[in-house]
C-alpha cells in the first residue's frame, strides 16, 4: 500500500471503477481542489506504466477538468495509493458506498461482480456495510437482461418497474413485457401474474406452503414485499389442494347427517338471503355435575378467598361443560346447510343456515355430486343472458312485445316483477363474467353498443330529442334499452325459478343459436373440479373416454384433454334453451314469498343446482 506520485499524464480512470454513471457536481468537486489541493490521496493499480484510478474517480475528474481550465498541468504529480488490481471492484465498491450514493445500476452491477467473484451475499454485505436482505434483492436485480440494467442507468426505468421485472427469470420475456408495459411498474406486474397466486392469497394461506411445496410447487419471490412473500407459479396446484382440503371437511359434515352441504373456494354470494340456525342450548345431564361445580366454587371461595388457586382448574372445568352445552340438534341438522369457503385470510368460513323447510329424506350427499361449481353456473347463466339480450337488441319487435307482455302482468294479472325475466325498472342488469371465459366469443355487453349507437342522445333536452327521432331509431332504441333489463341470471346457490322460466320463453322466441355466439373455452374446464370433468366426459363421450383421462395428474392437462374430447357445438347444461323451463302456472296461485330466484324457500321449484348440472 506504498504511495507514489505520478504525473497526472500517467494517470487514468480504471474500467474496474464500480461507479459507471457519471457522478454528478464534478465542477463544485475541482473547484475545491483548486482552493485547498488534493487533500485525499486517488487509489490505483500500476499496469504497462500507467496507474488506473478505482477509487476516487470525482477526484480524478476534478484534476482533469482543473487541467483542461489550465489551473494545473498535466505534468504536475500527485499522491496515487498503489494496490493490487485484484483489489479494486471491492475497494471501488465499498470508497463509493462510503461518499455520495452509487447510482443504483452501479450498485447493481457491482453486487453482480463481487458475485461473480465467489463472495457470498453475506460476505458483500459485511464488506459494504448494509443489511444481507438488501444484498439479495441487488443480486436478484443484477440478474436482469443487462439491456434492462443499462436503462435503469440512464434513468430510463424505475427501480420499481425492475424489481417487478424480476418475476421472471426470462431476459426475452423482461424485455417484452417492459415495452408491453411502458416501463409501468403496476402493469408489469399484472402481465406477469396472470398466471400465478400470490402466497398472501386466502386459498394459498388456506393450503399452506409446506403442503403446496411437498407437491412439487414453486415460488417466485416479490422484491416489492417484506419477509418470504411472493407468487405460487401453480395456482392449479393451489386450487387443487384447497378443494381436496373444502371437499374433506365437507365430507365430515355430510357424515353427520345435515341436508345441504356447499364447499366453495369463494363465499356464496347468496348467503345473506338464507335464514341463518344457530347452536341450541341444552339442560346439562348430571353426570356433567354443573350445579355440583358452582357449589364447590362458591364454597371455596367463601373459605379461602375468590382468589384461591383451586378455583382456577374448576372454573375451566366449567367453561368447557358449558360450551359442550351448545350444539345442532338433530332436528336443526335435518333442516340445515352448511358453507364452507375460504376467507381472505386463509382461514375456514362457515355458515349454517335453513336448507330446508321441513325434514325429509337427506338428498344431496348422496346424489351425485353438481358438474359445476355455484358460481360457475352463476357465470354461464350470465354468458346466456348477454347472448340473449343481444338477440333481443336485435329484434325491436320481439323487445316491444317483451316490455308488453311484463307489464300487462303485472298490472293487468298481479305478477311480481322479481317474476318476469324484464324488470321494468331503470336499472341495468350485470352480466360481467371473467375473461377467459369469454376468450372464444365476441359478443359484447349490449350496453356498451348502446352507448356508442346512441351517444348523441343528449341528457338535457332528451325528451326532445327523441321525440324526432325516425321510427326506425326509435324502435332499435327501444329493443336495446328492453334488451339491457333482460335477466337469465342465477345467483351463486340461488335456484331457477319463475323468472327464469320467463327468460327461456324469451331465449326461444329470439331464435339465437346459443353455441354460434360462444363455444366453451379452456377456461371453462380449468374451473371445473377434476371429478367434474371426468364425470362430464362419460355423460358426453363415454365411460371409456373417462376412463382413459382419469388417469391424467395434471388438471391442466385433464382441461386441455375434456375440451378436445367434446363436440364442437357442446354448451354447458346450464347455457342450453329450455335449460330452466318450468311447467305453466297461473300467476294468481304463486305466493311471491316462496317464488322466484333470490328468495328463501325457492326450492319448490325442485331445481337445485346439482339438478340442474
Amino acid at each position: 500500500m506504498a504511495i507514489t506520485y505520478p504525473k497526472l499524464s500517467q494517470l487514468r480512470l480504471s474500467p474496474l471503477n464500480q461507479r459507471c454513471v457519471k457522478p454528478s457536481a464534478i465542477e463544485s468537486m475541482a473547484d475545491d481542489i483548486d482552493a485547498h489541493g488534493l487533500i485525499q490521496n486517488l487509489v490505483a493499480y500500476e499496469e504497462d506504466g500507467l496507474f488506473w484510478v478505482f477509487a476516487g474517480g470525482r477526484r480524478y475528474r476534478g484534476l482533469k477538468l482543473l487541467a483542461k481550465r489550465k489551473r494545473i498541468k498535466n505534468s504536475d504529480t500527485f499522491p496515487v495509493e498503489v494496490r493490487d488490481k485484484s483489489e479494486a471492484i471491492e475497494l471501488s465498491l465499498i470508497e463509493n458506498e462510503q461518499r455520495e450514493d452509487m447510482h443504483p445500476a452501479d450498485r447493481i452491477r457491482s453486487y453482480g461482480a463481487l458475485r461473480d467473484t465467489g463472495m457470498s451475499a453475506e460476505d458483500i454485505a459485511a464488506r459494504s456495510g448494509v443489511a444481507v436482505s438488501f444484498v439479495y434483492k441487488m443480486l436478484r436485480l443484477s440478474a436482469l437482461a443487462p439491456s434492462l440494467i443499462d436503462l435503469i442507468a440512464k434513468d430510463q426505468l424505475s427501480l420499481d418497474a425492475a424489481r417487478a421485472l424480476t418475476l421472471t427469470d426470462d431476459h426475452d420475456q423482461q424485455i417484452k413485457v417492459c415495452k408491453a408495459a411502458n416501463g409501468q411498474a403496476h402493469t408489469i406486474r399484472r402481465m406477469l401474474t396472470t398466471e400465478k397466486v400470490a402466497t398472501t392469497h386466502g386459498a394459498f394461506l388456506f393450503v399452506g406452503r409446506e403442503a403446496y411445496e411437498a407437491k412439487g410447487g414453486t415460488i417466485t419471490p416479490d422484491l416489492f414485499s417484506q419477509g418470504d412473500a411472493g407468487y405460487a407459479d401453480q395456482p392449479e396446484l393451489v386450487q387443487e389442494l384447497a378443494e381436496e382440503m373444502l371437499d374433506g371437511i365437507a365430507a365430515e359434515y355430510r357424515a353427520i347427517g345435515w341436508h345441504e352441504v356447499r364447499a366453495e373456494l369463494d363465499r356464496p354470494h347468496d348467503l345473506y338471503m338464507k335464514g341463518s340456525i344457530y347452536p341450541a342450548t341444552r339442560e346439562p345431564t348430571e353426570a356433567e355435575r354443573l350445579a355440583a361445580i358452582d357449589t364447590e366454587i362458591e364454597a371455596i371461595a367463601e373459605a379461602e378467598g375468590a382468589d384461591s388457586e383451586r378455583i382456577e382448574p374448576l372454573s375451566d372445568e366449567r367453561d368447557a361443560i358449558t360450551g359442550g352445552l351448545r350444539g345442532f340438534n338433530a332436528e336443526q341438522v335435518a333442516i340445515g346447510g352448511v358453507a364452507l369457503w375460504v376467507s381472505h385470510d386463509g382461514s375456514l368460513g362457515r355458515s349454517f343456515y335453513r336448507a330446508k323447510a321441513e325434514p325429509k329424506p337427506k338428498t344431496t350427499s348422496d346424489g351425485p355430486a353438481p358438474l359445476y361449481s355455484n358460481s360457475l353456473f352463476a357465470d354461464l347463466s350470465r354468458i346466456k343472458t348477454q347472448i340473449v339480450q343481444e338477440a333481443v337488441a336485435a329484434d325491436p319487435a320481439l323487445a316491444l312485445d317483451i316490455m308488453l307482455d311484463s307489464l300487462a302482468g303485472q298490472l293487468l294479472h298481479g305478477a311480481h316483477n322479481f317474476q318476469m325475466a324484464l324488470e321494468v325498472q331503470a336499472k341495468t342488469v350485470a352480466t360481467d363474467v371473467p375473461d377467459e371465459l369469454m376468450a372464444t366469443s365476441d359478443v359484447r355487453p349490449v350496453e356498451e353498443m348502446m352507448a356508442t349507437r346512441f351517444a348523441s342522445i343528449p341528457a338535457e333536452g332528451r325528451f326532445e330529442a327523441i321525440r324526432s327521432m325516425e321510427a326506425d331509431d326509435k324502435m332499435a332504441l327501444l329493443a336495446g334499452l328492453v334488451a339491457m333489463t333482460v335477466d337469465g341470471t342465477v345467483f351463486a346457490g340461488g335456484s331457477p325459478g319463475t323468472r327464469h322460466h320467463h327468460f327461456e320463453q324469451i331465449a326461444r322466441a329470439s331464435g339465437v343459436d346459443i353455441a354460434a355466439r360462444w363455444s366453451a373455452p379452456i377456461g371453462l374446464f380449468d374451473k371445473m373440479r377434476r371429478a367434474a370433468m371426468i364425470d362430464l366426459l362419460r355423460e358426453e363421450c363415454g365411460a371409456p373416454s373417462a376412463e382413459n383421462c382419469a388417469s391424467i395428474k395434471k388438471k391442466a392437462d385433464l382441461a386441455v384433454n375434456v375440451s378436445g374430447r367434446l363436440p364442437g357445438n357442446w354448451l354447458p347444461a346450464p347455457m342450453k334453451i329450455g335449460a330452466f323451463d318450468q311447467p305453466e302456472r297461473d300467476p294468481e296461485s304463486i305466493d311471491p314469498d316462496i317464488d322466484g330466484d333470490g328468495i328463501e324457500g325457492v326450492e319448490n321449484d325442485e331445481m337445485a343446482d346439482d339438478e340442474m348440472a
